[in-house]
């Protein structure tokens, strides 16, 4: 099973979802990935899988809506908040400590997709990716993919290979890293950073997934990387499920 290193500047690095019950999504996810959950903080635990840390739960702020945040590694979220505003982005959160785990801070791209920075402290990121029930993929979808690419280019330096159909592929020191394109059709015009978990099985795991009280807004279906399946969990936030064979880790040291 691949255990990644420290994450270059600029990939998807760890995922959080906030939730108003997290009692209630540990439930969903334990039964759907086989997770397992470690207390961290009064309103925080970390989902692990064979051990490893895969992402994290938080309780959701009042009126804050379920959804999965994709954070970016950075080695200085003070420095890179900086490069988000002069880049036209803005921050949601200024940066924090993460008692024991890492630094944080939450942000904005000027299409409105929220992403979270993360600088490791004992926690480098998903500690297993590319394997069942652990974090494979990470994408950003916009009404104005030139735009996005263009911010998280200034900011990150991210090069991109040349579109398909849309959607680029997005570069760390050479190595895979993301990709970004345009909204899909008739899932919502707004911006917003989509997280990918592995599957075995995508037309088991949906199936599965609906037993639990989870809904399935497209698919499953054939796509480039793997079959895969926009879904809902029971509290309403949206990830994809996609069946990836082992790979190992992408824009790793």
């Amino acid at each position: 099973m691949p255990k990644p290193g420290s994450y270059h500047a600029g990939v998807p690095c760890w995922v959080v979802l906030t939730t108003p019950d997290p009692a209630r999504a540990q439930a969903f996810y334990g039964a759907l990935f086989d997770w397992e959950f470690v207390p961290t903080a009064p309103t925080e635990t970390v989902a692990t899988r064979y051990g490893a840390q895969v992402a994290a739960v938080e309780r959701a702020l009042p009126a804050e809506p379920p959804a999965w945040t994709t954070f970016l590694a950075c080695p200085d979220p003070l420095r890179t908040a900086t490069a988000v505003r002069a880049a036209g982005g803005r921050l949601a959160r200024e940066p924090y400590e993460v008692p024991e785990q890492g630094r944080a801070a939450l942000a904005v791209d000027p299409l409105g997709a929220r992403f979270g920075l993360w600088r490791a402290g004992t926690i480098d990121g998903a500690g297993l990716v590319d394997e069942p029930g652990a974090l494979a993929w990470n994408e950003h979808l916009s009404p104005a993919p030139d735009a996005a690419r263009a911010f998280y280019r200034r900011v990150f330096g991210y090069t991109y290979d040349r579109p398909r159909a849309g959607h680029a592929l997005a570069r760390v020191d050479g190595l895979p890293a993301c990709s970004i394109g345009p909204s899909r059709p008739g899932r919502g015009a707004g911006a917003r950073w989509l997280v990918h978990f592995a599957t075995e099985d995508t037309d088991r795991a949906a199936d599965r997934l609906r037993a639990l009280g989870g809904t399935v807004l497209s698919g499953p279906a054939p796509a480039p990387y793997g079959r895969t399946a926009l879904v809902r969990d029971d509290a309403g936030a949206e990830f994809v499920l996609v069946a990836v064979p082992s790979r190992g880790s992408a824009a790793v040291a």
